[in-house]
Formats: C-alpha cells, sequence, structure tokens
C-alpha cells in the first residue's frame, strides 16, 4: 500500500487535526514505517491459531499482582518512587519532555 500525501491529509481531517505543510512529508514517511511493520506482520505463520482464543485467563508473567491495602495516605506515599507533598508525581500528560521519564 502506497502512502502519499491526500492519505495523510485525509486522515487528518477524519481526526479533525490541522496539520502544517512542513509536517506533512514527515508523516507520509511515518505512516510508510507503521504499514513496514504490519508488512512484517503478515509474514507471520498464524496457521492454527484461534483469533478468538480467551487470553485473560493468564497471568502476568513480569510481576506479582497483589493488592496492598495501606492504613493511611502517607503509607501509600512511601511506597511511591516519585512524590511531591502529598502528592504522587507522575508524568506529564500534555506531552513535552520525555513520556518515559518520572522527572
Amino acid at each position: 500500500m502506497a502512502i502519499d500525501e491526500k492519505d495523510v491529509l485525509h486522515v487528518a481531517r477524519l481526526a479533525r487535526l490541522d496539520i502544517a505543510p512542513d509536517r506533512i512529508e514527515p508523516m507520509v514517511r511515518y505512516f510508510q514505517d507503521i504499514i513496514g511493520h504490519f508488512r512484517t506482520l503478515e509474514k507471520c505463520d498464524t496457521d492454527g491459531i484461534d483469533p478468538f482464543e480467551e487470553s485473560g485467563s493468564h497471568l502476568c508473567p513480569l510481576r506479582d499482582d497483589e493488592p496492598k491495602a495501606w492504613d493511611s495516605v502517607l503509607e501509600a506515599l512511601e511506597e511511591a518512587p516519585l512524590r511531591e507533598g502529598r502528592f504522587f508525581k507522575v508524568p506529564a500528560i500534555g506531552g513535552g519532555g520525555d513520556p518515559d521519564a518520572l522527572s
């Protein structure tokens, strides 16, 4: 599938986004990269795999998922990796900076 400026402008219109003229060509390349990733997935052998198999019964192998009750807000804050006063410090929602950083 070939992606061009017309496709980018169409997607922007559907998303009700204004896109600056100088950002159209970089978005064309970005969309082409995304399509390239899906092309790679098309090469995966999925014969015999049920796409509707229930996978929610598997536990997360990366960490324990045990609820923990705290007696007070301060006790919960002591467990937080970053905090400011009586508040948890979390990444900015509006963007700016590294989205994976908590600083």
